[in-house]
């Protein structure tokens, strides 16, 4: 006879409590192994993901999880001068709260903020910040000059010694992007140009008028530098001059950097879009926005900038999308408004032509040359790039050099005392 069995009743499910977690069950390390064997082409386009958003520091925390991967992918430290891995979009914040050796980074094109220690510079002298490079200086005479690129940690070497006077400076493609990269040092005491490229040991200087080397220096802290190349570059800045007369406007004063400023007067700001060159005009706290078109050769009113937002100041100005910014406001221009030693920001709509406080109290005061955030932390991006565009450090060159030069004197008064 065939065995028999019990029936065996079915088993009850058991009610999951909803307030417990399921924890996924642990993956082998042998699973992982295969990331490493991922194809070339695919590592590659990965890779250039990062790239396209200029986020350079993702590149290379990617290019380091395994040979494979930095096989397949280019290294910056073969072609520093490379445009892909320059970071084009990104600011250095130069908020008071950052020491020496932490600095704050922001993506201008995705708004992403890096919080980076970089020990590197305090083996230097730093000069200036520009287009997310760090402009240094060797500190030992004769003070060559250094660009540090803090994402991907290369640093390019310069047989120029760095000028004393310079506190701007602009490292990039001058005029198209396939132009080779070049460093520019503005001297602001002597008025002089200084540019040179990474694989030559000269350098050439330019004597400006003072009229010009504004309008240059301008052109630079507001990132138009590559309109200047412009083939109708020549006839935007006649039609510029022409505007210019009809304001009876000082065409050196109109480009000044100093503050304070006085309400009367008429003040230029030049900032660099894709296509083209905004001017913004303030004449007794009223804005006129413009284009300046160097490849037609026009300078007429401008309707409106897209999803972009302008933020300008007398010693830096730069244009964002709005998309990647909360709280900042599409087709407006954010600046700021003195009033002795405090300043409110202001907005100013391109489209409605209104202006409006961004609050009663002042954000700022003024603490022996910068203006100084008052406002309650956490500060608002509105309030950084405010303040990033009217506060620039100085630079710790000519500190050092006045050192050198108080030691220098001494030891030759006391050369003098031994001949007597």
């Amino acid at each position: 006879m065939p065995l028999t069995t019990r029936d065996i009743p079915p088993a009850k499910r058991k009610k999951k409590d909803p307030t417990c977690l399921e924890i996924s069950p642990v993956v082998p390390a042998t699973a992982t192994v295969g990331w490493s064997s991922l194809p070339d082409d695919l590592v590659r386009r990965i890779a250039d993901s990062f790239l396209a958003t200029n986020d350079v520091d993702c590149y290379m925390d990617f290019r380091a999880v395994c040979p494979s991967w930095r096989a397949a992918t280019d290294d910056p430290k073969t072609n520093t001068s490379d445009p892909r891995f320059c970071p084009r979009t990104w600011i250095v914040l130069d908020e008071v709260f950052q020491s020496d050796d932490r600095q704050i980074l922001l993506n201008t094109d995705t708004g992403r903020f890096l919080h980076k220690k970089i020990p590197l510079l305090l083996d230097y002298y730093v000069v200036a910040t520009t287009s997310g490079f760090f402009v240094l200086a060797d500190r030992s005479p004769p003070h060559a000059a250094r660009v540090f690129n803090p994402l991907t940690g290369y640093t390019l070497r310069f047989t120029v010694p760095m000028p004393p006077d310079v506190r701007v400076a602009f490292f990039g493609s001058w005029g198209k992007a396939s132009s080779p990269l070049c460093l520019v040092l503005l001297g602001d005491l002597s008025s002089k140009l200084y540019a040179t490229v990474p694989d030559s040991e000269g350098v050439v200087s330019y004597d400006c008028q003072r009229e010009v080397y504004n309008f240059f220096r301008k052109a630079i802290v507001g990132g138009a530098y590559s309109h200047i190349a412009g083939l109708g570059f020549a006839l935007a800045f006649a039609e510029l001059l022409d505007l210019l007369r009809s304001l009876h406007a000082d065409f050196v004063k109109v480009f000044f950097t100093n503050l304070p400023e006085d309400a009367n007067d008429i003040r230029f700001f030049l900032v660099g879009l894709a296509i083209h060159m905004v001017l913004v005009i303030k004449i007794q706290g009223t804005l006129f926005v413009f284009k300046m078109d160097t490849e037609l050769g026009k300078v007429e009113p401008l309707q409106g900038i897209s999803n972009f937002a302008i933020f300008i100041g007398h010693c830096r100005c730069l244009p964002v999308d709005a998309t990647k910014f909360p709280g900042i406001e599409a087709n407006c221009v954010y600046y700021t408004e003195h009033l002795g030693l405090s300043a409110h920001i202001c907005k100013y709509n391109i489209k409605d032509k209104k202006v409006e406080r961004i609050s009663e109290a002042p954000e700022f005061v003024k603490q022996d040359k910068q203006f100084v955030l008052v406002a309650h932390h956490p500060f608002t991006i509105i309030q950084l790039l405010c303040s990033y565009t009217i506060n620039t450090p100085d630079s710790q060159l000519p500190l050092q050099q006045m050192s050198e030069g108080a030691e220098e004197s001494r030891s030759n008064s006391g050369d003098s005392d031994l001949d007597d």
